[in-house]
């Protein structure tokens, strides 16, 4: 076993299509194989393979120009093959993008073209693929595609191939592939008895709990998968966190921009969530790593509970899922937002959102009694604000994002000012008044967060109205 285990998706190409289908029939469309590459990458894939399945059958090369095309949008590693039956042939997809090519049919044939491959090109650029069958206790070799079964046998042709140079061996089971019952693990321990090259272990993954043991168990270096990763199934970062809860060392699969969040002690970071169409706020939630790669990967609300310890997600049991259409990291990348299109109550009370109004205030207590001082009855007061800010600033409290903000400085203060100054006019026209009421609030904490970092009391600017009152100042 390699150093980090490599998790591969694998596009079956025919005409132009990403295909899948069981023990290599009946093949279905599964998507552009571009667009397929793109996310591939993005999920934290290690490598991509591309197998032109048609191309020896209909005794044609590989399509060039896709491969060119998907190689244009990759910059991790890409292993191509099918119709490959010449050093002209590995050559042209070598120059069209690929990394490496993978032979079978025709090095079956010609068992030499693999030691011309690897003399040409190295043996790093040289993979070969072997489709095997079981035919009672032994495992034998198929070509063309998994049409044509040979009476080679897996364990001396893999021997062969190591010998003429084969810097890897993709092994894939004719009887599993396609099924989702897991990799053939007898196969594999033939096929890593015979090599010491890396074996990339393929066909037969249908959950999370089949690719350890053909790391731990089969020898495998790598592990290859398709249906499970083009029908969205798991993604290739769930795959990789499986493994990686099993003992097999991968590398990280982290969502970009994910990797600028700051968590916790605990490796917690709190999620607000809030309504995509209302701009209402929904909930306040946690969320650990996986729970936040996840939300990315599926694009529906993953938080982890506290007092369960476990991860979950909205919705699992009730029905009111959350479809996640935007995830932001604040500025000082300790907090997270999602924005969410909700299908049902974000609160287990079965309210539409987890907060409701304080109805005691002073204000509506007086009202209420018939003693409210003449004027309007929803008062604005600040002094509890200025004397929370100014408590922090006097004996700071540890993860305060005031103290955080009053350590940055004046410069950092004024800038959050002038930010939330403008998202507040934004919110004037293109919001509900909940909406600019959460803004015009944002702001006034900044303000009042300024004036504490400048040392300016509260008293001079009410000093400042209190000179404009009734004057033409005041109307300006």
């Amino acid at each position: 076993m390699s150093l980090a285990v490599r998790v591969i998706p694998c596009l079956d190409v025919a005409g132009g299509r990403v295909v899948k289908g069981l023990k290599f029939e009946n093949l279905r469309d599964a998507g552009d194989p571009v667009e397929a590459a793109r996310r591939y990458e993005a999920e934290g894939a290690d490598e991509l393979c591309f197998l032109d399945v048609a191309a020896s059958n209909e005794e044609r090369g590989t399509l060039v120009g896709l491969v060119a095309r998907v190689a244009d949008v990759l910059s991790i590693p890409f292993t191509v093959g099918g119709g490959v039956r010449s050093v002209e042939d590995a050559g042209a997809l070598l120059q069209a993008g690929a990394d490496r090519v993978t032979v079978n049919t025709a090095a079956v044939a010609d068992p030499g073209l693999v030691t011309r491959l690897a003399e040409r090109f190295g043996s790093q650029c040289v993979v070969v693929a072997v489709d095997a069958k079981r035919l009672g206790e032994r495992f034998v070799v198929s070509t063309h595609g998994g049409r044509r079964i040979t009476e080679i046998e897996l364990a001396s042709w893999v021997a062969e191939v190591t010998t003429r140079g084969a810097g890897e061996i993709l092994l894939t089971s004719m009887d599993a592939d396609g099924t989702l019952a897991g990799f053939d693990l007898a196969m594999l321990k033939v096929a890593r008895s015979a090599t010491s090259v890396p074996i990339v272990a393929s066909g037969g993954a249908g959950t999370l709990t089949h690719f350890a043991p053909a790391v731990l168990e089969g020898g495998a270096d790598a592990v290859l998968a398709a249906s499970i990763f083009h029908d969205r199934t798991f993604s290739v970062g769930q795959v990789k966190r499986a493994l990686a809860k099993a003992g097999v060392p991968v590398r990280p699969a982290v969502p970009a921009g994910l990797e600028r969040v700051v968590f916790d002690a605990k490796g917690l970071v709190p999620v607000v969530v809030r309504d995509e169409r209302s701009g209402d706020v929904l909930t306040l939630a946690w969320a650990n790593e996986e729970a936040l790669a996840l939300t990315v990967e599926t694009r529906l609300s993953h938080f982890w509970s506290r007092s369960r310890r476990e991860l979950w997600k909205k919705g699992e049991t009730s029905g009111n899922v959350q479809r996640v259409v935007r995830v932001s990291v604040d500025c000082d990348r300790d907090a997270v937002l999602y924005d969410v299109e909700p299908a049902g109550p974000a609160c287990h009370t079965g309210a539409a959102t987890c907060f409701t109004p304080i109805e005691a205030t002073p204000a509506r207590v007086a009202a209420a009694a018939g003693t409210a001082r003449p004027g309007p009855v929803d008062t604005l007061d600040l002094g509890p604000l200025f004397a929370v800010v100014a408590a922090r600033k006097a004996s700071p409290e540890p993860g305060s994002y005031t103290n955080r903000l009053l350590d940055k400085g004046i410069e950092k203060c004024a800038q959050k000012v002038g930010e939330e100054g403008v998202e507040t006019a934004l919110a004037a026209v293109t919001r509900d008044d909940a909406g600019l009421a959460a803004e015009i609030a944002d702001l006034m904490y900044h303000v009042v967060v300024l004036m504490a970092a400048r040392g300016l009391p509260a008293g001079a600017v009410a000093a400042e109205l209190a000179a404009r009152r009734g004057t033409r100042r005041e109307e300006k």
